[in-house]
């Protein structure tokens, strides 16, 4: 099986930035939900952490992954992972290298 090519990105695609939950009831509460997570174009937060993306890789239309250097209680840490987004777009799943399985999350809005 042939390897496809990566192409470097300037920034994570709009198809990927937006407010995203682990369900869809949670967005419309408060942003007080642990799996909380907004994409920026260059920048990514989480419920207790945040931080630039340094390198973004497009691995197809509806893949990337992507190195950010995050900080959060205290601490500062590089964070390496691939977020798959679903066929209609509403939906993806984060994988983080170091930590075992991928975690699905639902759009809550686009940028």
């Amino acid at each position: 099986m042939a390897a496809s090519g990566a192409e470097r990105l300037e920034a994570i695609p709009p198809a990927f930035q937006g407010v995203w939950m682990a369900e869809e009831r949670h967005c419309r509460g408060p942003a007080t939900d642990e799996s909380w997570m907004r994409i920026e174009p260059r920048r990514i937060s989480f419920y207790e952490s945040s931080g630039p993306v340094l390198a973004v890789v497009s691995q197809g239309r509806r893949s990337i992954g992507f190195i950010s250097e995050l900080s959060g209680e205290g601490s500062t840490w590089l964070h390496l992972g691939h977020l798959q987004l679903e066929e209609a777009g509403d939906r993806l799943s984060l994988e983080v290298v170091g930590v075992a399985g991928a975690t699905r999350r639902v759009r809550c809005s686009a940028p």
